[in-house]
């Protein structure tokens, strides 16, 4: 393989993990008086590592995005709101549930925190303000009238009852580690956050493989083939 081939199989290479990698380093954002963990563009991704309930169980991962951060005044105070697109691997394809949506506002003066709709009745929460504030989390979701919440060191537990509950680990950085939802003591779904380069698989499978495989052969016999005629030809002449 000469250098030119290296270089572009190098930005080839670049440029799916600046697609697939998420974006666990950010410098975050600071908007007035409250900070948040991410900037715009940024993006986060967490692997489902258990599922039971029929549709999840076709998810392999969740992928958030910061869509935009932007500062609003209300009664001469100033809130950071955030709107995030939030998409899910299912079958194969990426599947937006949310596109720019509200995601949160917050104020840390007024120690002020407004959820998305997923967030109160789902309890999907997968970026908070920092430092993090466990029990400003719980009363915010608690708002939505679920029945209770508790805290054990970096977990809160969030009880929307019928024996339904979300845990959620969220670490220094204001990132949501792990995600689960439990009925019954059965889980429905655990995501955990994912560091590390995703490799998104292809529909065709095994298949695919073997062809890749089988064409990447081919090609090398058939390149040996010409050069060994060219050769030959060359020491007729």
């Amino acid at each position: 393989m000469n250098r030119k081939r290296i270089y572009k199989f190098s930005a080839l290479v670049l440029l799916i993990s600046l697609i697939f990698f998420p974006s666990s380093f950010s410098r975050g954002t600071i908007l007035g008086e409250s900070e948040f963990p991410a900037e715009e563009e940024d993006r986060f991704v967490w692997e489902t590592v258990n599922a039971t309930a029929s549709w999840y169980i076709d998810v392999e991962f969740v992928r958030f995005t910061v869509s935009r951060i932007y500062n609003e005044t209300f009664n001469s105070q100033n809130y950071l709101f955030m709107n995030y697109t939030l998409e899910y691997y299912h079958r194969f394809i990426w599947v937006p549930e949310y596109v720019d949506s509200f995601y949160m506002a917050y104020n840390k003066t007024l120690n002020f925190l407004n959820w998305s709709e997923e967030g109160y009745y789902n309890g999907n929460l997968f970026l908070f303000p920092t430092p993090v504030n466990l029990t400003l989390i719980g009363e915010a979701v608690k708002t939505a009238g679920f029945l209770n919440y508790t805290i054990n060191n970096t977990k809160i537990t969030l009880d929307y009852g019928n024996n339904t509950k979300i845990e959620l680990t969220i670490n220094s950085s204001g990132i949501s580690t792990i995600i689960e939802k439990i009925t019954n003591s059965t889980t429905i779904y655990k995501w955990e956050l994912n560091t590390e380069e995703i490799i998104v698989k292809v529909p065709f499978g095994h298949y695919f493989l073997i062809a890749l495989i089988t064409t990447i052969v081919y090609i090398v016999i058939i390149k040996k083939k010409t050069l060994k005629i060219s050769s030959n030809i060359k020491e007729i002449a």
